[in-house]
């Protein structure tokens, strides 16, 4: 099993340098030119398969490893297996088909079945649960709850694209709602179950308490923050009011989880290298400055604002994919101890953090300045720059991902 998990491991961060050569043909295709390849079918690409070819298999991965360790005498690893394996089967068909023809028949049924997988993993992970006991197990079953439920979001976008009912409205609508509980949903609950397995491992706790109330307040946050989504749509006040107190739960929460990491820093340090806590640390920050820009959207004028400049709504998201969810998730991996941490491996992470941080950082300033209508001369060039940075760095990660001796 062991061999498994690394091995798929070690796939999805090769997913991960696909993804970050997609963006780099996107940017080289804005800042000069590429005229084989559409830029709308690339994006769409980069976008499915960053989900499902390198998240998402990252975390069924951990999550496999956590009902393994769990249950050592786990059945039906082999229905796991195969699952994970269609998983990544319908992400390299959604990668090639979007690229060939954007939304089709092909890639919506890619689509439909990377759905189906998420449908029939967490079945299996929560029939496969009986015994299992800890505080982690609320967050990983909760994660793909959200899971099947972003799915409602993808397979009504399907049928209006299939029906050709679809509207700017309710494309939007649909495509955030499919966003928004995969990002808030899936991905933060499996990190944040992730954490606390681990720690857990090493016999530093969360109290019940405290785990209960960050629940709630997570859960509570998540499931009424899609309105942070939609604000554009000029929600009522009676609709507005509960996303607004969403928004300051999930605040509330996150700033109970930094209190509870903080409390236990001195032991961390002793338990975790300086590079898995620097990936911790970064992480942590993008997530902080996600949760401080959620809670500001609940200002109608600066989410509308907002919206309405591209490079902000890259920014951001690329803070939650890249800079949040991606850094942490490779700190995870290094957590494993499956692989050997080489000083190539560690030069790969570094540079990934910093090319991560000024891509940002560019983007944040072009978005500032777009608000008085200011260029930034070779804005184009700077940033394919940063993304040859980004691509360079995963792919020394993928190449250093040597397995460490059982």
């Amino acid at each position: 099993m062991k061999r498994t998990i690394a091995s798929g491991l070690k796939l999805s961060v090769f997913n991960l340098v696909i993804v970050a050569l997609l963006g780099l043909l996107m940017r080289y295709k804005i800042a000069f030119s590429f005229p084989i390849a559409d830029q709308k079918f690339m994006l769409e690409s980069h976008f499915h398969f960053a989900f499902y070819g390198w998240i998402t298999s990252c975390i069924y991965m951990f999550i496999l490893k956590y009902l393994q360790e769990k249950k050592p005498d786990l059945k039906k690893t082999g229905l796991y297996r195969n699952l994970i394996t269609i998983n990544f089967v319908a992400a390299y068909g959604m990668l090639v088909s979007f690229l060939i023809a954007g939304y089709s028949w092909a890639s919506i049924s890619f689509i439909i079945l990377g759905l189906l997988v998420s449908l029939v993993f967490s079945f299996t992970f929560f029939t496969g649960l009986k015994g299992v006991s800890g505080k982690a197990k609320i967050w990983f079953q909760t994660g793909l709850i959200f899971a099947v439920l972003s799915s409602i979001g993808a397979f009504s976008l399907s049928y209006m694209l299939m029906t050709r009912t679809v509207t700017p409205d309710s494309f939007l609508a649909s495509h955030y709602f499919f966003l928004h509980f995969q990002y808030n949903g899936f991905f933060l609950f499996s990190c944040i179950g992730l954490i606390i397995f681990s720690l857990s491992k090493r016999d530093i706790q969360i109290s019940k308490e405290q785990n209960r109330i960050i629940f709630l307040l997570m859960f509570v946050g998540c499931l009424f923050g899609y309105g942070l989504s939609v604000l554009w749509m000029n929600l009522p006040l009676w609709i507005y009011i509960p996303v607004v107190i969403a928004a300051i739960m999930q605040t509330v929460g996150s700033v109970k989880i930094y209190l509870w990491i903080k409390g236990l820093w001195t032991k961390i340090k002793e338990i975790q290298s300086p590079i898995e806590r620097a990936l911790l640390t970064y992480a942590g920050a993008a997530f902080a400055i996600k949760i401080a820009l959620q809670l500001g959207s609940t200002i109608p004028s600066i989410s509308h604002f907002a919206f309405g400049f591209r490079n902000i709504v890259i920014a951001y998201l690329h803070l939650i994919l890249l800079m949040c969810i991606s850094s942490f998730l490779l700190s995870r991996i290094i957590d494993t101890d499956y692989f050997k941490i080489t000083k190539p491996f560690k030069i790969g992470i570094v540079l990934f953090m910093i090319g991560v941080f000024l891509n940002e950082l560019m983007l944040g300033f072009v978005g500032m300045f777009s608000f008085n209508y200011t260029f930034i001369p070779y804005t184009h060039e700077i940033l394919l720059a940063i993304t040859v940075l980004i691509f360079v760095s995963t792919l020394m990660i993928f190449l250093n991902m040597k397995n460490a001796k059982a």
